[in-house]
């Protein structure tokens, strides 16, 4: 995350200079644009700070824990630190790191089944004999339910360290247990420095979204998977071309990642992560080449996917000097124009913005302007709340800061219990049964009825002599503001009523089970009482938005009913008696259900819906509850008909009733590989098993899907296609789909049946393409104006024969070009054109310097003189290289060229040059078969003559 620094002004440029040591350095906040200003937020925001458990300038990430558990913390210095729900924080764990710069324990994400294998995940740079390591380490959390400490279970990623900066820089744990990394390029940020191209390069992990299973290996499915090599690096790469992807998260209806990459001289960027997609770096930032860095061979073709979004470096309102990517906003309490929304910030310039997209990747809206939030601290992590709540770690100030919005509040809900002691006229009011939806600390604040109050819970109060009968006022408060009250009669002379409840424990049910209850209630006023009965279903669609049915009421010591088939909902059931004076007690009990996941899933992405559940395509459902499940018409390709649910069912509707365990319901859909691969039993023979689900590009329309021996293909425009070996190997190398599109050939032998090969679609930056192979030249590709030369030269069949480079740029950085088989060559520049030149012209121009030589480029492809008897390129710089049998390759050049051609060429009376140019007294010569031109230096005279 460390930047390079600006020039709008002295106290700006310090302060950068500071934060280019990486996260953290000492405080710069009297340097720093409006340190301290008040935020500035859209009426009905507040931000909240709450502890992190982490000094100021240490703090690096968080995470919550399921089921209310409190968070995990992480200082860069090696601390992790858990938070409790109420607050209070301890070190649970101190590791050893190197903290030079951007370096330190920087990452953490909590594994999705956290709740019972207690599995963490951390990203630090570790110290070495060697020096250090970048580390990405699975842990056990010790001690429950309360952390106590940190079981190191497994080292995932282990990768020696070079830069202090572009390191380990974010985790995510993926419902489905696989995890995703991102990974800096390890490579200065005060120079051009050449080690940056490794983010480029599949078989290193730098400057790459990695991919990977729970214990480190490629996942089934990643763009460049080997199954017979999972843990190779390159079958962990998802994406490349990355800097500094500081932070990522995962989209919530693609489930791929979303990233904030910091820039170097001009541009931040976020970046939509694709698979196999590069995003450009170090050869472009956001959508230009980078200057320095694209003068590089390593730069020559690369690719980049275009950002997002790119913000400009600067002090402007629009400007960000070191973004750090967000989450999207899936609450409810924001506004709706929030809702959906991605939230980002920028650590440098203190800001926060959100933006839209839609499931294609087009930006629907862009980041606002002015931005959403001014001045809000320094924010270097975002997550959710439990209502969705956006929660930043500002490492300034060592705290999480909390966006809310007021009035998308839900008030708390205030009860109380009493008891008395008439002896000394004190009663006890208990507010613990209160509760707040979004699981916030409340205020207790009391009005005794009898003109004083007080706050806290439990307290106590003595009535004075006289007061006879008080109503009593609790009103509960959460952070934002929001209120919740009940009275209560106290008598304090009159003993309260004891109320015993008999439950059925902690416990949780499924649809129709019984939930029994026992009460029995005496008084010491008036004995025995009877027990009144009420329920509610407590309906959470989700934690902000909580309302109660009302149930059904009952009398007498025993009451029972079945749970509740209402979906996403719990019960409550409340015995409460009253004595003869007025006084109630009441005693709640809560009836949880036993939710398992339900989770729909597809062969290929489509449109799943859980109606009752707002449509999501995942969700827990109460056990023996009975839902409804969509799947869509077509998969999101528009081609790919519904063919039926992998259970057998073949409706696209149906009702499932929930099990006793979790349960995934997988949606077939005829897709065209499917449908290919089940038609030809020759093609299964040929590629094996599938050993991945097919993966699909929505940017690019392209499908593919790995198999033991190869892989299928499939794009609107090119059908579907088989590659494998050498061939595929090198179109993956070299960028695969994004660079190339979609292969529009399976892999074809050659006429002469020597070679193989694959034609490609092509994309705006390459044109068509080719990928060809032999045993004695290997897989190369040709493309674009170089491979149109080719084609029209027949290929392999003609004079030029097959690749035997891939297109390479010439060290001048003006031309590309391809070598063949047969001595030949295709040269290209945007002025010449592509030309092939091949034989023993080819070697001549090669003898004299190749386009850095007297000739220059080749402006025409070989041809025949008119007579017949000779062949001829010409070059770009006034120069030719003629051949005949006899006189074989000779050049001829500068102004002897100029007369020869005034002459008329070979048709004059001079005939074929028999020489090269050369020296002469005061100047140089060409011979030619029946006469020479020499040329003068000191007049530039050019005479021609006979023998």
């Amino acid at each position: 995350m460390a930047l390079v620094p600006r020039r709008p002004a002295v106290t700006v440029l310090l302060a950068a200079l500071l934060v280019l040591a990486g996260l953290l350095t000492a405080p710069v906040a009297s340097l720093s644009p409006n340190a301290d200003a008040a935020p500035a937020l859209p009426p009905g925001f507040v931000l909240r700070d709450e502890p992190s458990g982490q000094q100021p300038w240490d703090l690096t990430d968080f995470a919550y824990l399921p089921d209310g558990g409190g968070l995990l913390s992480l200082g860069k210095e090696g601390t992790v630190a858990w938070v409790a729900p109420g607050g209070s924080a301890r070190t649970i764990a101190r590791l050893p790191v190197v903290t030079t710069a951007d370096l330190g324990l920087v990452g953490l994400a909590v594994a999705p089944d956290f709740s019972t294998t207690r599995r963490v995940y951390l990203a630090r740079s570790a110290p070495t004999s060697a020096g250090r390591s970048y580390r990405l380490e699975r842990y056990a959390v010790t001690g429950s339910p309360e952390p106590t400490g940190l079981r190191l279970e497994k080292v995932l990623l282990d990768e020696p360290g070079v830069a202090t900066v572009h390191g380990l820089t974010g985790i995510v744990a993926a419902p489905d247990g696989t995890v995703w990394v991102s990974f800096g390029d390890d490579a200065s940020y005060t120079r051009v420095d050449p080690r940056a191209l490794i983010a480029l390069d599949p078989d290193r992990p730098q400057g790459k979204i990695l991919h990977l299973t729970p214990d480190g290996l490629g996942v089934p499915g990643n763009p460049y998977y080997d199954p017979a090599q999972p843990g190779a690096v390159r079958s962990k790469v998802f994406a490349s071309g990355f800097r500094s992807p500081f932070r990522l998260s995962l989209d919530p209806r693609t489930g791929l990642p979303v990233v904030g990459d910091v820039g170097w001289n001009t541009w931040e960027e976020i970046d939509l992560v694709r698979p196999g997609r590069s995003y450009g770096w170090p050869c472009w930032e956001g959508t230009a080449p980078t200057p320095g860095y694209a003068d590089l061979a390593g730069c020559a073709g690369a690719t980049n996917t275009p950002p997002l979004v790119t913000l400009r470096h600067g002090t402007g309102v629009d400007n960000a000097n070191s973004v750090t990517g967000g989450i999207v906003y899936s609450g409810t309490s924001y506004p709706e124009q929030y809702r959906g929304a991605y939230f980002f910030g920028d650590y440098a310039r203190h800001k926060l913005w959100s933006l839209r997209y839609d499931v294609a990747g087009d930006l629907t809206q862009p980041p606002q302007s002015p931005p959403f939030g001014v001045d809000i601290g320094r924010p270097v992590r975002f997550a959710a709340a439990a209502n969705g709540d956006i929660v930043y770690a500002d490492i300034g100030t060592g705290r999480l800061t909390r966006l809310s919005y007021v009035e998308g509040n839900t008030p708390p809900v205030a009860n109380v219990e009493t008891s008395t002691d008439p002896a000394t006229r004190t009663v006890t009011f208990d507010a613990s049964s209160s509760y707040d939806f979004d699981g916030e600390p409340l205020r207790y604040e009391w009005d005794f009825g009898d003109g004083t109050g007080g706050t806290g819970s439990p307290v106590t109060h003595t009535y004075a002599a006289g007061v006879e009968r008080a109503t009593a006022r609790l009103t509960v408060t959460d952070p934002l503001g929001a209120t919740g009250t009940t009275t209560v009669t106290v008598v304090p002379g009159n003993h309260s009523p004891v109320l015993d409840l008999t439950t059925p424990g902690d416990v949780e049910f499924a649809v129709g089970e019984t939930v029994s209850l026992g009460a029995t209630a005496t008084d010491a006023e008036d004995g025995a009482l009877p027990v009144r009965w009420t329920s509610s279903v407590q309906h959470c669609p989700d934690q902000t938005a909580c309302h109660a049915h009302p149930g059904v009421s009952g009398d007498g010591p025993a009451f029972a009913l079945p749970f509740t088939d209402h979906p996403d909902s719990r019960m409550t059931v409340t015995a409460t008696v009253t004595d003869s004076d007025g006084v109630s007690v009441g005693r709640t009990y809560t009836a949880w259900p036993r939710e398992h996941l339900l989770t729909l899933d597809s062969n290929a992405p489509a449109v799943l819906r859980i109606p009752v559940e707002g449509g999501v395509s995942a969700a827990l459902v109460t056990e023996g509850a009975t839902v409804d499940v969509l799947a869509a018409e077509h998969a999101g390709d528009g081609v790919s008909p519904f063919a039926g649910w992998a259970d057998g069912e073949p409706a696209r509707s149906r009702t499932i009733t929930m099990g006793a365990g979790d349960r995934t319901l997988t949606a077939r859909y005829d897709t065209p590989i499917e449908q290919r691969y089940a038609a030809e039993p020759g093609l299964r023979s040929l590629l094996g098993e599938p050993t991945g689900p097919e993966v699909v590009d929505d940017t690019s329309g392209v499908h593919y899907r790995l198999y033991e021996g190869g892989r299928l293909y499939w794009s609107a425009a090119t059908g579907v296609h088989a590659m494998k070996g050498a061939i595929l190997r090198k179109y993956l190398d070299l960028g695969g789909h994004g660079r190339f599109g979609a292969p529009a050939t399976d892999e074809r032998a050659t006429p002469d049946g020597v070679g193989r090969y694959n034609h490609f679609a092509g994309t705006p930056a390459t044109g068509q393409a080719s990928v060809y192979w032999t045993p004695r030249t290997g897989a190369h590709a040709v493309w674009g104006a170089i491979r149109r030369e080719w084609a029209a030269l027949r290929w392999e069949h003609g004079p030029m024969g097959y690749p035997t480079t891939d297109e390479r740029p010439t060290p001048d950085g003006v031309g590309r070009y391809n070598h063949f088989s047969k001595g030949a060559s295709v040269y290209w520049t945007s002025r010449t054109g592509a030309h092939g030149v091949w034989g023993a012209i080819r070697g001549r121009w090669a003898a004299l310097g190749w386009e850095h030589g007297r000739l220059g480029y080749p402006t025409t492809r070989e041809r025949g003189t008119p007579d017949g008897v000779g062949r001829y390129n010409h070059f770009s710089k006034g120069a030719s290289v003629y051949w005949t049998p006899r006189t074989g390759a000779r050049e001829v050049y500068g102004a002897i060229r100029n007369r020869w051609r005034a002459l008329g060429w070979e048709r004059s009376y001079l005939g074929y040059p028999v020489t090269g140019e050369y020296g002469s007294p005061g100047g140089r010569r060409s011979d030619f078969q029946r006469g020479y031109i020499r040329w003068y230096r000191s007049t530039g005279t050019v005479i021609d003559r006979r023998y």
